[in-house]
């Protein structure tokens, strides 16, 4: 991962090359970004990846999240992120905020915690 994407970079960082590239593969496989927020939504519970995936974004710049959800992958794990605190989604730049996929995220996000 290079410095060009510090989210990502981040979240290998603190989960682990080998578990973070297995993981963005999976999500970056989707063949659009809201199959891939439909995709993460059904995964399975895993909240050391979702607090790692939040404190990723939680640290990363408005420019930084605007650059790296240009991306498929990163809208599902955005979607991770929101399961661990939804407020991640409230951070978003104005230009991502107003998207239908976080419309999907924050439903998805409330389902799962009804879920657990």
């Amino acid at each position: 991962m290079t410095e060009t994407y510090p989210i990502q970079a981040r979240f290998e960082s603190a989960l682990g090359t080998a578990r973070a590239d297995e993981l963005l593969t999976k999500l970056d496989n989707y063949s659009n970004q809201p199959n891939a927020v439909a995709g993460a939504a059904k995964r399975p519970s895993d909240p050391e990846i979702e607090a790692i995936a939040r404190a990723a974004f939680a640290a990363a710049t408005p420019e930084e999240v605007d650059l790296e959800l240009d991306s498929i992958g990163m809208w599902g794990l955005l979607t991770l992120a929101a399961r661990a605190d939804v407020t991640i989604l409230d951070s978003l730049p104005a230009s991502r905020a107003d998207s239908p996929k976080v419309a999907s995220i924050r439903r998805a996000a409330a389902k799962h915690r009804k879920g657990l």
